[in-house]
């Protein structure tokens, strides 16, 4: 007869949402097995039967930040705009993502490691995050919108630095534990139209010819 299952997968969640938790308030160094066993009200035993490390319940979160990042995307209507299905990919999928999880921005894209990358379950969620992006891609490339000298690496990585570029600057202007308080005058601004103009100018730009 089998042995029933200590921890489940409420298990599993608790323990992440108590890791994102501490990462937010006090970055990677925070997260210790001990810290996230007593913010979730369960042992550090618990942490070890279900992660088998602190390294693997780091890795976890990073896939949980990719995985994240392409249902966000996925969960975009698609219209016959491809243009503007591409921005939305960014000025709300990409934007929410950071801003309501910025310590999952942060370790995904501004921490992560090559050790956490080469764990097969993170890498194929970091590659879902890249194929969500492409696809939209794709559609703007079959819409006619982007030149056929520029290749969907180059066009994701131009779209993807810009998303990163302003969610980092967006983030910086928060208070801690999200931000360092730069730049308080921008704290009460809606920045989601400097996006949506960001956004639509690079997509506009991905149609023209290449410079040599």
């Amino acid at each position: 007869m089998a042995r029933p299952r200590i921890h489940d997968d409420a298990t599993a969640e608790a323990l992440l949402d108590a890791a994102g938790a501490l990462l937010r308030e006090s970055g990677i160094s925070g997260v210790s097995v001990r810290a996230v066993a007593a913010r979730s009200g369960t042992s550090f035993r618990a942490v070890y039967a279900v992660f088998g490390s602190k390294q693997a319940l780091v890795d976890a979160l990073a896939e949980r930040g990719y995985r994240s990042l392409t249902a966000r995307v996925g969960d975009l209507p698609l219209t016959e705009d491809a243009g503007r299905d591409l921005v939305r990919a960014g000025a709300e999928a990409f934007r929410c993502f950071a801003l309501e999880q910025p310590e999952l921005f942060r370790l995904t894209f501004e921490q992560v490691s090559a050790e956490v990358l080469r764990q097969e379950r993170v890498a194929r969620a970091a590659l879902g995050s890249y194929e969500a992006l492409r696809g939209r891609v794709q559609r703007a490339r079959a819409a006619g919108l982007v030149h056929p000298d520029r290749s969907d690496e180059q066009c994701v990585l131009a779209f993807h630095s810009l998303c990163h570029g302003l969610a980092a600057a967006e983030l910086a202007s928060r208070r801690p534990p999200d931000g360092p308080g730069f730049w308080p005058m921008l704290r009460a601004a809606d920045l989601a139209p400097v996006w949506c103009d960001a956004l639509a100018g690079l997509v506009r730009h991905l149609g023209s010819v290449p410079e040599a």
